[in-house]
């Protein structure tokens, strides 16, 4: 909190503005829909009742003291209670309308995710049911007492609330929330065992940090290619805000981008480094794309945290196999067949999967996908977004009866690849 307060107007209103851009290209609100809070020293920025997110100006975003009403209160958010509540001990807070979070609150308590990123950011997710759901006093007494014990809650029927010590990380626990809410809600739609998913163990994670915006090269046709890839993957919901990494060989090092998905708001905080290949690193990430260039011919790799991917892969490993295999023309025709392994597989075997399959899924934690260049490898990840989607929908059709088999589309090739 303490950072944040250290920052100009202009940049926490810019963050702000970036912010709500960011929640409208990715569904997590309507037009005029949620709320954005940002403290700035004893007071604190509020977006404006009615004000369109996506396209904020200046005169939409109030100023409102911690501690006392401004003159700007009246035109502040119906929940400006609730925020001014929040940002008594966090930096940042968010009102979304995730679809997903809202399906979950219907029929859970609580949301309990099944992904590494949400097991480990996230833990377990409150759903709070109150009579007057928007704006009510009742939600001003009791989503910040909520809040001081979590880092995220769902009022049920409304949305998710999320905070955090800046913008930028309360912004990566709701989209976080949006994914572990995505994978849960089409798991149970699919019928998956769930139960079947326990056995799975992730790999220690590294806490979140902002991008220093430090860049390890100047060659701006590698710059370039970085950035387009972090927009592709954040629009493409290709992998949560600030998750997801690509990297290339640079002899026996390695040009690093972590916390790669970005949008155009925050394209300029986004980092590269300059990693030897040796010794290995203590962030799992890291490790993974060393490995890459140890145990292969790889020049560049890419890992995402793709939702329809995990979707996928969970329920395939819940049924006992051990690959993905499209259903479509085009999916089929490039990847008969992509592996899955578990999230603790030894990385050497990690990377032998990616170089028979071209990437490999690890249910839960995400899929990497090597090659020579960032284009060559971020076209695999989109494709698998393709792949996957399509596959769920089917399975749903089937279980609906307007598909009889979708075994009949899979590539037949792909049982033996």
């Amino acid at each position: 909190m303490a950072s944040q307060n250290r920052i100009s107007q202009a940049k926490i209103i810019q963050k702000i503005k970036a912010v709500g851009q960011a929640m409208l290209a990715l569904g997590l609100q309507n037009t005029h829909s949620g709320n954005i809070s940002a403290r700035w020293g004893k007071d604190f920025f509020i977006t404006k009742t009615g004000s369109m997110k996506g396209h904020l100006e200046d005169r939409d975003i109030i100023l409102v003291g911690t501690d006392e009403p401004r003159s700007g209160l009246f035109q502040a958010s119906s929940e400006t209670g609730t925020h001014q509540k929040i940002l008594s001990f966090s930096g940042a807070a968010l009102h979304a309308h995730s679809l997903a979070s809202v399906l979950i609150s219907y029929r859970h308590t609580s949301l309990r995710p099944l992904d590494a990123l949400g097991k480990l950011y996230l833990k377990e997710i409150p759903v709070i049911e109150f009579e007057y759901p928007v704006g009510s006093p009742e939600m001003e007494r009791d989503i910040p007492l909520c809040l001081q014990n979590h880092p995220a809650m769902i009022v049920k029927t409304h949305g998710p609330f999320t905070h955090g010590p800046t913008l930028e990380e309360a912004f990566f626990r709701l989209t976080v929330l949006d994914y572990s809410a995505q994978i849960l809600f089409w798991l149970e739609l699919l019928g998956t065992p769930l139960e079947k998913l326990t056995e799975l163990n992730y790999p220690s994670l590294p806490e979140y940090e902002t991008p220093s915006g430090k860049l390890a090269t100047q060659d701006e046709e590698l710059i370039n290619q970085f950035r387009r890839t972090a927009l592709d993957v954040f629009y493409l919901e290709l992998s949560p805000f600030h998750t997801g990494s690509l990297s290339v060989r640079n002899g026996q090092e390695m040009l690093y981008s972590p916390q790669l998905s970005t949008p155009h708001g925050f394209l300029a905080d986004q980092e590269i480094k300059r990693i030897p290949l040796e010794p290995k690193s203590d962030d799992y990430f890291i490790q993974l794309h060393q490995a890459v260039y140890r145990y292969s011919s790889a020049k560049a790799a890419i890992f995402t945290h793709s939702p329809w991917g995990m979707i996928q892969a969970l329920h395939q490993w819940s049924q006992g196999q051990n690959r993905v295999i499209p259903a479509d023309a085009e999916g089929s025709y490039f990847y008969p067949a992509i592996g899955l392994s578990s999230p603790s597989t030894e990385l050497t075997q990690i990377v032998e999967l990616a170089t028979r399959y071209k990437m490999v899924i690890l249910p839960g934690l995400g899929v990497l996908a090597i090659g020579h260049t960032p284009g060559y490898v971020i076209h695999h990840v989109s494709s698998l977004k393709n792949i996957c989607f399509l596959l769920t929908h089917l399975k749903v059709m089937q279980r609906q009866g307007l598909v009889k088999n979708m075994g009949e589309f899979l590539n037949k090739k792909g049982r033996d690849w």
